[in-house]
């Protein structure tokens, strides 16, 4: 590639920053690196790696819109946002349509009715569950006679490291953010160093439609020595979902330790396909490869 198509490339690479606390901002490091769009082999995106200092910043702001009312708000409210949050992203179907193929290398076809759709349903989804989901109550003896009555209380956990794989990177974001939000936590989110685009354009829809300044952070990088790594580390995270390899995971949960925080791991999602041998091997082949 000669120098000068280099340069007309670089000119047209979309930036992604850092969304921490409601704004857009350049790390405090000012390191960079590329994205790639697998379907043509070239960077589409010069993204932001967070550093030390942003995730502490990020996590700061969680803690902040945890305690300042996000937390505290009621549940028909959390759910009103979540439902405009999920109308709001099929409004905006096309930019995130062409923000996620252009990071993954998918068909248009498949992301047009699996990823788009769902990753904007999960939100809609999570806030019914959350709306209609009973405490326990039980009755309880004591020793004058007049009984007692035990019930439970839900309450959030609190900030929520969210670490995201590259395959289905807005669905299995949401698939994580959505149920926490709606149960009044706050997150910041490390999407794959591979597929950032989708949720930093999330972090527009939901200023849009009024989602408070904290609650949803997105941190850009790495793991091991970068965000990854300084977010699992980090001792303001009540708890940790990360979707990947066992390794990572290994290390997450080491990391977790610390605090004995809760962790909420898919290591993996092959399952085996067993043919036997009275099956019909042409339908048994289309069906596995589907």
């Amino acid at each position: 590639m000669s120098t000068r198509t280099k340069a007309v490339i670089a000119t047209e690479l979309t930036e992604l920053k850092n969304f921490i606390d409601g704004e857009f901002v350049v790390s405090s490091e000012s390191k960079t690196f590329e994205t790639c769009d697998p379907t043509v082999g070239r960077p589409f995106a010069l993204v932001h790696e967070a550093s030390a200092a942003d995730v502490d910043l990020a996590v700061q702001a969680a803690r902040h819109a945890l305690d300042g009312g996000w937390g505290r708000m009621s549940i028909a409210g959390r759910s009103e946002l979540l439902f405009k949050l999920a109308d709001r992203i099929n409004q905006r179907f096309d930019e995130f349509l062409e923000a996620e193929c252009r990071d993954t290398g998918k068909p248009y076809s498949l992301a047009r009715h699996i990823d788009i759709p769902r990753g904007a349903a999960n939100f809609k989804v999570f806030a019914d569950i959350v709306r209609n989901v009973p405490t326990e109550c039980f009755r309880m003896e004591t020793p004058d006679g007049a009984g007692a009555l035990n019930y439970g209380v839900r309450v959030p956990k609190g900030v929520i490291g969210v670490i995201c794989p590259w395959n289905l990177p807005l669905l299995l974001m949401t698939w994580k953010v959505g149920p926490a939000l709606a149960c009044g936590n706050t997150v910041v989110v490390k999407p794959s160093e591979e597929t950032p685009a989708t949720a930093t354009l999330l972090g527009e829809v939901m200023n849009e439609v009024g989602v408070p300044p904290g609650v949803y952070n997105v941190i850009n990088g790495f793991g091991a020595g970068s965000s990854g790594e300084f977010l699992t580390q980090h001792p303001g995270i009540d708890a940790i979902t990360f979707t990947g390899e066992t390794v990572t995971g290994t290390a997450i949960m080491q990391h977790a330790a610390a605090g004995v925080r809760d962790v909420s791991f898919e290591l993996g999602g092959k399952n085996a396909g067993v043919v036997f041998a009275d099956a019909d091997f042409d339908q048994a082949a289309d069906g596995i490869t589907r």
